[in-house]
């Protein structure tokens, strides 16, 4: 699994990230993240725009809005420094950059693609 989040890593851009996100988060039924509601526990925020898309992260908030409790981020840099997270309550399942893999938590990756799989069956349809 490594060697494919890897390659996926290098061809992804951080647009296609946010826009396959979104897609999966719709899919489900989960909605974006609105600070007029009282309740956003079940909601996801996408943020590129602060950074003009050099970064983006993508949450998924399930049972807490607070930051580092996310069920699911990615983080994909492509400028300024050019890495790839993935990880859940401040938990780091990945994470590579230019010096190869830094964090491999096999049993929580496994964890976050079975309950993500159609995700991850889109993210990394893109790699094949």
């Amino acid at each position: 699994m490594q060697e494919k989040l890897i390659k996926l890593w290098k061809t992804c851009e951080t647009k296609q990230l946010a826009k396959i996100f979104e897609e999966y988060m719709k899919s489900i039924d989960i909605k974006k993240y609105d600070g007029r509601r009282k309740n956003n526990d079940n909601t996801y925020i996408i943020d590129g725009k602060s950074t003009n898309w050099n970064r983006v992260q993508c949450f998924y908030h399930k049972g807490s809005t607070s930051f580092g409790h996310e069920n699911l981020l990615f983080v994909l840099r492509k400028e300024s420094g050019n890495y790839f997270i993935i990880e859940r309550e401040s938990v780091r399942a990945f994470e590579c950059d230019h010096n190869g893999v830094i964090e491999y938590n096999e049993k929580l990756l496994d964890e976050i693609i079975k309950e993500h799989k159609p995700l991850f069956d889109t993210l990394l349809s893109m790699i094949s």
